[in-house]
């Protein structure tokens, strides 16, 4: 397991006024960002890019911050009130060598304060992005959910499986406490389930609400989202969510369940394990095993073997693909497809909010550096933010302006 450095920046977010409009009510407000770069100093470490995003909902606009010597510092302007999931990536010339995260709450004449620990890993490109805590250190988990979390033999069971094969040293348990048709009020006013919680000495609990309830009735899913978090708290653990994702039948489910998970997750500061962008991601991709059971909305096999995979990634940023451990049922080849669609969505998902990474054409300084092939991908958008120095990227906008989807799939 790679050692990583920590060192905390501190971004100042600060609501500079509201601007009010006499035909409607509504206000606005600007958030300045600064960070202290001068740590960096100790690891002969010059930072020449900070990037930050934040994210709000389906709401996402990101920004490079102006450097003058150990400051870097900008502004985001026109924002709605609200609570803001911040992104920052720190590059040394084209090399990522940083990521770090954090929330922020925005509302009319209040200064936030947010500390956010940067992860710096010798040579860049080892990194990845994870929402909130350090959850890598988590060796006992629990799932609580409903059928999506226990078919299958239970993702617990493929997740622990996963795990041992690729960290056995660690002796990762992973439990479920589940229900059928189960929602997470239900959970809250199970004894069973509070009773696991409260005594079963967990790193990390990870929460799965009935899958059309995010979309239907949002409110009771945040009000006990936050209840349940709150005794995950008292008992010492972690907390995570894990995101389901549009039935088979109906599609339009996809975006709101989606956001209602970031939105969650952004509030309390918690990991999210984005199935339904990894489902989402799948229509894309030619020759991926059915994803759904014949009901058209459980998971089959491969679908529950990808949410064990993605979880593997998002809890202990451990690249799944080429992992010994698949289900019986599953071909290796099947198994591989799906262990790289796992690792693609962790990296992927919060640089684009279709599931995608893109980047405009006119930032690429060489386009012969690169390995260009078409794709059908339907989820093209005009918008992006350069990478750089790493392989299978997303970008738009080539010379003719015409919207054609690409993949770069490997760098010279």
């Amino acid at each position: 397991m790679r050692k990583l450095i920590f060192f905390s920046l501190m971004a100042v977010l600060l609501v500079a006024g509201c601007k009010t409009h006499t035909t409607q009510p509504t206000q606005t407000g600007e958030l300045p960002v600064r960070m202290d770069l001068s740590p960096a100093a100790q690891f002969n470490i010059t930072v020449t890019r900070v990037e930050v995003t934040i994210v709000k909902g389906s709401f996402s606009q990101s920004m490079d911050l102006a450097i003058n010597g150990s400051l870097a510092e900008g502004t985001f302007e026109d924002l709605e009130p609200g609570v803001y999931a911040i992104d920052v990536r720190v590059y040394e010339g084209l090399t990522l060598i940083a990521t770090g995260h954090g929330t922020g709450v925005v509302s009319p004449s209040q200064t936030t304060t947010v500390h956010i620990t940067l992860q710096f890993v010798p040579g860049g490109l080892e990194i990845v992005v994870g929402w909130g805590l350090p959850y890598e250190a988590s060796r006992r988990v629990l799932l609580v959910g409903n059928s999506h979390t226990y078919v299958n033999e239970g993702v617990d069971t493929h997740l622990q499986a996963l795990m041992a094969a690729a960290q056995p040293e660690w002796n990762v348990v992973v439990e479920d406490r589940t229900a059928g048709g189960y929602t997470l009020e239900n959970h809250y006013h199970d004894q069973n389930t509070l009773d696991a919680i409260a005594t079963g000495d967990w790193d990390l609990v990870v929460l799965q609400e009935q899958s059309s309830r995010p979309m239907l009735y949002p409110e009771l899913f945040y009000a006990y989202a936050d209840s349940l978090h709150t005794l995950i708290q008292q008992s010492g653990a972690l907390s995570g969510f894990y995101m389901t994702w549009a039935w088979r039948n109906n599609p339009e489910m996809y975006v709101p369940i989606r956001d209602a998970y970031r939105y969650i997750a952004a509030y309390l500061d918690a990991l999210v394990v984005p199935a339904g962008v990894a489902w989402y991601n799948a229509d894309a991709l030619h020759g991926m095993p059915n994803l759904y059971d014949t009901d058209n909305y459980h998971p089959s096999i491969y679908g529950t073997y990808l949410v064990a995979c993605l979880m593997m990634a998002r809890i202990w940023n451990l690249n799944p693909v080429g992992n010994s451990y698949y289900p019986a049922q599953i071909d290796a080849a099947s198994a591989l497809m799906i262990q790289q669609l796992a690792w693609d969505t962790h990296q992927h998902e919060y640089r684009d909010l279709e599931g995608g990474l893109l980047l405009e054409w006119d930032a690429m300084t060489e386009a012969s550096s690169y390995n260009i092939l078409p794709s059908a991908h339907p989820h093209a958008t005009d918008r992006g933010t350069p990478v750089y120095n790493t392989t299978d990227l997303w970008f738009t906008a080539p010379p003719n302006d015409e919207r054609v989807f690409y993949r770069v799939t490997s760098v010279n």
